[in-house]
């Protein structure tokens, strides 16, 4: 049960920090094409990292077979 935790809160981690990476990016970019990009792609790594974060929750919960 801990892995699924453990695995659950490292997942949610990587989230955060893929959208501060996007926040980031457009701070400090200099061309707002490259900045559109990078931000989309950190936005889909964050959205998968999110996703996965809560399947490991359901397997938390989810009665044994």
């Amino acid at each position: 049960m801990t892995n699924w935790f453990d695995a659950a809160i490292g997942w949610q981690k990587q989230a955060l920090e893929t959208q501060r990476a996007a926040l980031d990016a457009g701070r400090h970019a200099h061309d707002a094409g490259a900045a559109l990009v990078a931000a989309q792609e950190a936005t889909r790594r964050a959205a998968e990292a999110n996703w996965a974060a809560w399947q490991a929750w359901a397997r938390l919960w989810r009665p044994a077979p």
